[in-house]
């Protein structure tokens, strides 16, 4: 049984390792296939790559040193090579093969003919045409040749064909130019003929000269031109011949003209236009002849220079004045130049200089004439720098229209801005701005600035907007505010009781006043509030004053009753009638009110002592009283009757002596000892009473 599986064992080893060597032998074979794909395909990199190598060769030697055609026969065994393993090659193949074939051709044309710088050279150096052709032919089959390989030209072939084409087209050139040359010389030639035969001199004379000018451009010229040309020259002789006969009796003519003018008065400007168009006249009949008349030219100069005298002077002085003129334009482009050189146009008055040109301008016209040539050259230089000015001009024109146009773009992002407050503060800022940027040109400074307005009138109309409604707003707080007044108003009307019951609601309308968003400008409202605050403040002090003043006479009224019950008990008073006074004034105490502060009690202490009052506590009461009177009126600095002055003083040295000087300094301590000094008879209490109240009433308003 071992020996079985061991057997099986054997064979399945056998299976395994056979396989394991065919996938080896697979992978062998696959990578093998790859390298060779690798090396075809490269071989036909490197064939291309051969092929610009050859056309950017410098010499022919190169490539012989080179031997490409042994290089090409590497590559070719590298491709036979890698399709002997049976791969796909087929098209890679065949590329190689005609790629191959025609670098070959091209090796051989290169060695023929010469490589194409070589050519290039040559087609640049040779003088020959045959050469030029030549150099041109060869360069020609090169680039077709490179165009076969159906890619784009290498850069060396490029240049080439560039100069080719260049040489091709300047030949084109020069021939077209030679025919067009050619046909307007014959063209020139027929419309000579043409003057000539129909007896323009003067033309046909100028025609001659231009021929002769073009003849010498020319290499040779066809036997019909020639032929024309000749026909041409003949007819001019004739009429040469004929002008001869033909312009001395207008030559004599002219020469009677110009002596006549020597005896005229005529102005000089008008004198010399004419003796300038007799001049004019006699070189017109004379153009044209061949042979000059000397003894008339030598009349008609001696006319001339007779007839021209007068207006020598006027000429001269004339001369005089240009060069005046140009001296001072000279002085105006020097002055303009140390302008341009000197001014701080960084921190330019541009309204000066603006001036300083339609100035140097004005002042420019008025030093005219001046001479041309001389004239005409200090014009340039004059345009130069008012360019140069109107340039500074131009340049702040523009900042200033850039500047404005910025401001522009910010108002127009203010008119949909959410507040109106901040944006009308912010549009009146760039209104500010706006003002100190200079002008632009005119029409377009008239345009921004419209437009700016534009921009800052519908802010303005957004700011109205919110100040009517802001206006509404505060009309109805006032109104609200108004309300509030009138209602503490008629709290100011109410008693004492009313307003301390309204205590509450008189401070919950305080309150709401207070809550309200008045305007700065409402200061009449407030004032009117706190006039009706203070009423009611005043209402109640008055009220609290009168029911003070009030509890005092209440006080003084039931001291005098409860006097009056203790003279009775002095003076045994029947006791029925006695216990009716007493009731009486019980029923008096208990519905009084209200008492000062601290008197009650004392009342009603005395009122427990006055059964028991005697006429020995009357007397001492009445002395009491007596001196209580007396330090009231010290108290309130009041004078005593004359009566009481040695009273005053003694109570005064007393008070020295036991207080050092001290004084009382409060009435109600002096109140408080008035209630309990009972008994008192009436008369002295009366006088006592009313000195005592009067000193109160005094101490109470200091």
């Amino acid at each position: 049984m071992q020996y079985a599986f061991a057997k099986r064992w054997n064979a399945c080893e056998v299976k395994i390792n056979a396989r394991a060597q065919a996938i080896a032998d697979e992978e062998e074979k696959l990578s093998l296939d790859q390298q060779a794909l690798q090396l075809a395909e490269e071989a036909y990199a490197s064939l291309k790559q051969l092929a610009g190598d050859i056309y950017r060769a410098s010499h022919v030697d190169e490539l012989l040193n080179a031997n490409y055609e042994l290089k090409i026969q590497e590559l070719s065994n590298a491709v036979r090579l890698a399709a002997n393993r049976q791969l796909p090659l087929d098209k890679l193949t065949k590329k190689f093969e005609h790629r191959k074939q025609q670098t070959l051709n091209l090796i051989d044309q290169v060695k023929t003919s010469g490589t194409v710088k070589q050519l290039t050279e040559k087609l640049e150096q040779a003088e020959d045409s045959d050469l030029v052709k030549n150099s041109q032919h060869k360069l020609q089959q090169l680039i077709r040749s490179a165009k076969e390989f159906g890619e784009e030209l290498p850069e060396t072939l490029n240049d080439a064909k560039t100069r080719l084409d260049a040489i091709w087209a300047q030949r084109h050139q020069t021939e077209q130019a030679a025919k067009n040359a050619l046909r307007d010389f014959s063209e020139l030639a027929r419309k000579g003929l043409w003057a000539a035969e129909q007896g323009f001199v003067r033309k046909a004379r100028a025609i001659q000269k231009e021929l002769q000018e073009k003849r010498a451009q020319l290499a040779e010229i066809p036997k019909g031109i020639q032929a024309k040309l000749d026909d041409f020259e003949a007819q001019l002789v004739k009429l040469g011949d004929w002008h001869e006969f033909a312009v001395t009796p207008k030559k004599e003519s002219l020469i009677t003209q110009m002596q006549a003018l020597a005896n005229t008065s005529i102005a000089p400007e008008t004198l010399a236009t004419k003796i300038h168009e007799l001049q004019d006249s006699w070189k017109e009949v004379s153009k044209g002849v061949q042979q000059q008349d000397d003894e008339l030219w030598q009349q008609f100069q001696q006319a001339s220079a007779i007839a021209y005298a007068p207006c020598k002077e006027f000429f001269e002085a004339q001369a005089a004045e240009r060069e005046h003129n140009l001296k001072k334009r000279r002085e105006l482009v020097g002055q303009l130049q140390q302008y341009l050189q000197g001014y701080d146009f960084a921190n330019a008055v541009w309204k000066d200089v603006e001036q300083t040109l339609k100035t140097a301008r004005a002042e420019w016209q008025t030093y005219w004439p001046v001479p041309r040539k001389a004239g005409n050259e200090l014009q340039k230089e004059f345009e130069n720098l008012m360019e140069q000015l109107f340039g500074k001009i131009t340049s702040e024109y523009e900042s200033n229209k850039t500047a404005k146009q910025a401001l522009i773009e910010q108002a127009q992002t203010l008119v949909t801005a959410a507040d109106a407050r901040a944006a009308t503060e912010t549009i009146k800022q760039l209104q500010t701005q706006w003002k100190g940027i200079g002008k632009s040109w005119h029409k377009e400074d008239q345009q921004l600035w419209q437009e700016f307005r534009k921009h800052c009138d519908a802010v303005f109309a957004l700011r109205n907007q919110a100040f009517e409604a802001a206006k509404e707003q505060r009309q109805a707080i006032a109104a609200q505010a108004e309300q509030l007044i009138e209602r503490l108003n008629q709290f100011a009307a109410q008693t004492l009781e009313q307003l301390n019951a309204a205590k509450a609601e008189i401070e919950s309308i305080k309150t709401e006043f207070t809550t309200l968003d008045l305007p700065k400008e409402a200061k009449g409202l407030y004032n009117k509030f706190n006039a009706s605050i203070a009423a009611i403040a005043a209402k109640r002090d008055s009220a609290r004053n009168q029911a003070e003043e009030q509890s005092w006479t209440d006080l003084f009224g039931a001291l005098n009753t409860l006097r009056e019950y203790e003279l009775a008990v002095i003076a045994q008073t029947d006791g029925e009638s006695l216990a009716t006074k007493k009731t009486n004034l019980e029923t008096l105490i208990a519905n009084t009110p209200r008492w000062p502060t601290g008197c009650f009690s004392l009342v009603q202490q005395r009122l427990a002592k006055a059964d028991a009052i005697s006429g020995a506590i009357q007397a001492t009461n009445t002395e009491l009283l007596h001196t209580l009177t007396i330090r009231a009126e010290i108290l309130a600095g009041q004078e005593s009757p004359a009566a009481d002055k040695q009273a005053r003083m003694a109570y005064q040295v007393k008070q020295m002596q036991q207080g050092f000087g001290q004084r009382d300094n409060s009435f109600e301590p002096l109140v408080l000892e008035w209630i309990a000094l009972g008994g008192v008879a009436t008369p002295t209490y009366t006088t006592l009473l009313s000195r005592f109240n009067n000193a109160r009433a005094q101490g109470v308003k200091s």
